[in-house]
């Protein structure tokens, strides 16, 4: 039987978008895009601002995002990458 795989990731500038789809074709992965169900404003990722969405998020984890999407059978899965 063969092992199947899966690069779920999270990527609001598109460098992790781009290595995790380099790693899903070097492995033979499926690929999954990790998003929350209210997308990112340029000003919600604006890391300088303490205000601002991102910044509040990474630094209390209970107003983390929703994400949009679950990936279906999970537990058909035998190796799940993980990049954000």
């Amino acid at each position: 039987m063969s092992q199947k795989s899966l690069v779920a990731y999270f990527s609001c500038s598109g460098v992790t978008k781009k290595t995790a789809e380099q790693l899903s074709d070097m492995a033979g992965a499926d690929l999954f895009e990790i998003r929350p169900e209210v997308p990112y404003t340029k000003a919600d990722l604006d890391w300088m601002d303490k205000k601002s969405r991102s910044t509040v998020e990474m630094n209390d984890p209970s107003s983390r995002p929703a994400i949009a999407d679950k990936v279906e059978h999970m537990e058909q899965y035998d190796t799940v990458y993980v990049g954000a």
